[in-house]
């Protein structure tokens, strides 16, 4: 929903089919998504519970109705803002138990609470009319219509800018390895996709007093990651557990198993013989794809030998070289007669604005249900590699991270302090990200992005640079360097 609309004079229309046509053209919301008959019915059942108690079609003014933060997914029945206050209603149309109210409005205000505004948070179930309030202790307390009849009044005064704009994407999508202190704290929320992944591993997990092996798939961005450490720290509370990594661990990752006890961390590199995992119940590999055989064999072994629950997780649209392709080690995976296959789809970590801006820049003539202004995206032209250094040190100093595919000894930029090489960005992300382009790519006849291959066969530059940009949670600035041609197409994009 991009606008906001009068509640009263939506809730009007008892036909679905045209209630959807109103509500789109009123809201200038163009998805497909439909709003079913019970959702125009509890609607309805509210609003004129609402005038039964003076609330006049002036005070229902200014309601989102199935407002969806942007990148998140995540949805609001009825959200209204003002400078001050915001107020929340979730609609239930027929009773659900109050652990589910309850759970779903503290949802509710971790997101809304970075408004900055004073909440005031409601579930109303229609069927009867029962109304609940979330108090400032975080507990369910019994409401009514008059309360929230209340808060509409206090609310009179909507917001005038964009909505989408008070919500900042990398303020909920937390990443372990960067925000160690939120993950520890719980600070987080799984989506659906990855409650479902989770719960069915661990009644999976629960059934098998002896080896079994597991796979989590998906593409980037899915939450792959958040959700192996999720329950890497959930199964800590019930045996030693072990997270395996292709990178050594990071600062934050030591600080995590520091602080939750019978969680350790390991880069594959340490792994010499299978002995040394002898004293885990549980074994998490991250990003197995990385996996060369031997190690894979090793993890295996030990599984077996020490009837350990093993997970693996793979990205099917992830292989840096060419050797890795061989490898097949997601096919290797499936070969070991898997207990479980899980696949998350949804692309919860991913700014859509730049998203759609990377589907063009791959193929030029790429059809996209969305348009967007591409506000989060800036693309420059450098003559020379002296002006490029200067384009990417001012965006750093802007707060933008350098991620450099193209890294090598007798690169021009590999200096750069904060420069980042593909290999260790795999699994991180970033809110502000500079990358540059030269004439390693080109665009052939049909608008499709090429890139020239290097001589080094295992070098993953520049098959990785897609890998590379999916990293990126809000802004991207590319720097051009001396190809006029290359600079000219991607301009089209944002044109």
């Amino acid at each position: 929903m991009l606008k906001p609309v009068n509640l009263f004079r939506v809730s009007r229309i008892r036909d679905e089919r045209l209630f959807n046509i109103m509500e789109k053209h009123e809201a200038g919301d163009h998805d497909n998504h439909r709003i079913r008959i019970h959702e125009i019915d509890s609607l309805r059942i509210l609003t004129d519970a609402l005038a039964e108690r003076g609330i006049s079609v002036k005070d229902t003014d200014g309601f989102y109705f199935g407002f969806v933060i942007p990148f998140i997914g995540k949805e609001f029945d009825l959200l209204k803002v003002t400078g001050r206050y915001c107020l929340n209603i979730e609609l239930k149309s027929q009773d659900v138990s109050e652990e589910q109210i309850l759970a779903q409005l503290l949802k509710n205000r971790h997101y809304l609470t970075l408004l900055g505004r004073e909440l005031m948070l409601f579930t109303v179930v229609t069927d009867t009319l029962k109304c609940y309030r979330l108090s400032d202790d975080d507990e369910l307390e019994v409401s009514d219509i008059g309360e929230i009849a209340r808060a509409v009044r206090k609310c009179r005064a909507a917001f005038h800018g964009r909505i989408d704009k008070l919500f900042r994407a990398s303020e909920y999508l937390i990443s372990p390895e960067e925000d160690p202190d939120r993950f520890m704290q719980g600070q987080y929320f799984l989506t659906p996709a990855q409650d479902y992944v989770k719960t069915e591993l661990l009644k999976s997990i629960a059934k098998m007093p002896y080896c079994a092996f597991f796979h989590i798939v998906g593409m980037p961005c899915t939450g792959k990651t958040l959700l192996i450490y999720d329950l890497a720290k959930y199964l800590s509370g019930s045996g030693r557990t072990l997270i395996i990594s292709a990178e050594e661990p990071s600062e934050g990752l030591l600080a995590i198993s520091e602080s939750i006890k019978n969680l350790d961390f390991i880069s594959v590199s340490r792994l010499f013989m299978y002995e040394q995992l002898r004293c885990y119940d549980f074994i998490f590999v991250d990003e197995a794809f990385r996996l060369d055989p031997v190690s894979f064999y090793t993890i295996v072994k030990a599984a077996e030998i020490f009837e350990q629950a093993c997970v693996f997780s793979t990205d099917p649209a992830v292989k840096l070289t060419d050797t890795e392709k061989e490898r097949d080690i997601a096919g290797r995976i499936r070969s070991l007669g898997i207990a479980g296959e899980y696949t998350l789809s949804e692309r919860l970590r991913m700014n859509m604005e730049i998203h759609t801006f990377i589907k063009k820049l791959r193929h030029l003539s790429c059809k996209t249900e969305k348009t967007y202004e591409f506000e989060h995206i800036s693309v420059n032209y450098a003559n020379d590699a002296a002006e490029a250094r200067d384009m990417i040190s001012y965006y750093r100093e802007k707060g933008y991270v350098f991620i450099n595919p193209h890294r090598s000894g007798d690169d021009a930029f590999a200096d750069l302090d904060e420069s980042f090489g593909s290999r260790h960005i795999v699994g991180r992300e970033y809110g502000s990200v500079v990358m540059l382009m030269d004439d390693s790519f080109s665009y052939d006849d049909e608008g499709y992005l090429r890139g020239i291959p290097e001589p080094d066969p295992e070098s993953p530059y520049p098959n990785i640079f897609y890998s590379d940009i999916t990293r990126i949670r809000e802004h991207l600035a590319l720097v051009i360097l001396d190809d006029p041609g290359l600079f000219e197409n991607i301009l089209s994009i944002i044109d």
